[in-house]
């Protein structure tokens, strides 16, 4: 995402934000008893886990409660990043396999040679090992499960795991 997009993205928000703010003030202020102590402030809702998240996508969830906190927000675009590195990394993987595996067999070219094309054990271990190991790395490192860990983690101390804050400062 480009800072364009970002900027629009971030304008769009506020005006949504104000907007609401604007739909729920009273017409009129209403009368407050002279002894009438002021509200406390409401305790924020306990972060929720990824299987608890219902009807949006866990990251929509997040990106809504911390739309006001620029770290978190910079961590959950992090780990969605990553989990679509991972994504693009195994299907990246299915291809080059089926590529490879069209290219095995014996072929007659139109002079009557045949051509046999094999591959060993050892290449398909690589390619799997290299695909496969780098998206299921990144889809296993950066789950929602493991944001949950790290977004519970700086709700508690304002600080995120080592692996996550180098990687967003």
């Amino acid at each position: 995402m480009n800072s364009f997009h970002r900027r629009i993205l971030s304008a769009s928000l506020l005006l949504t934000l104000s907007g609401a703010a604007y739909a729920q003030t009273p017409d009129a202020p209403a009368a407050t008893p002279a002894a009438a102590a002021p509200a406390a402030p409401a305790p924020a809702a306990a972060l929720l886990k990824p299987d608890q998240v219902t009807g949006e996508h866990y990251k929509t969830y997040l990106y809504k409660r911390y739309a006001a906190d620029e770290q978190a927000t910079k961590a959950i675009r992090l780990f969605a990043r990553r989990q679509t590195g991972g994504a693009v990394w195994l299907g990246t993987g299915a291809g080059v396999i089926g590529f490879v595996a069209s290219q095995t067999g014996t072929k007659t070219d139109p002079s009557g040679g045949t051509t046999t094309v094999t591959v060993t054990p050892v290449g398909w271990a690589v390619l799997l090992g290299l695909f496969g190991g780098v998206g299921i790395g990144k889809l296993a490192r950066f789950s929602n499960e493991k944001l949950y860990l790290a977004l519970a983690a700086y709700e508690k101390d304002h600080a995120f795991p080592h692996y996550v804050a180098r990687r967003i400062d």
